[in-house]
């Protein structure tokens, strides 16, 4: 998994140089819910930042306003820990069920 994956270069784990973040919430395009590499370029003060999203998107509903939005980071927590709490949160246990088909899956790798 894209997630796990350890990225050579990167900036040391107590730098945060690398999390990962599960999110959702409605957008203008509908409902979301994806997860988002981070990963900070070794080097200091210079150093560039990555994020590599993975994220599903569903046509907007009225059920998706019955999900809060929320979000939760990787950072200070085991893979494991991690993984289990992101996908209890509400919108990642509601896109898990697999009521609705989502319309739309991007990838993408940005600079931020």
């Amino acid at each position: 998994m894209f997630a796990v994956l350890p990225v050579d270069g990167t900036a040391p784990s107590e730098e945060d140089g690398e999390g990962v973040l599960a999110q959702f919430g409605e957008g203008e395009r509908g409902f979301s819910a994806d997860l988002t590499r981070q990963f900070i370029e070794a080097g200091g003060g210079d150093a560039r930042m990555w994020q590599l999203s993975c994220g599903f998107c569903w046509a907007p509903g009225a059920w998706a306003e019955m999900v809060p939005a929320g979000y939760l980071w990787s950072f200070g927590r085991d893979f494991d820990e991690f993984f289990a709490d992101a996908m209890a949160l509400p919108g990642w246990a509601w896109a898990l069920e697999g009521r609705e088909t989502p319309r739309e899956l991007t990838i993408a790798l940005t600079e931020v």
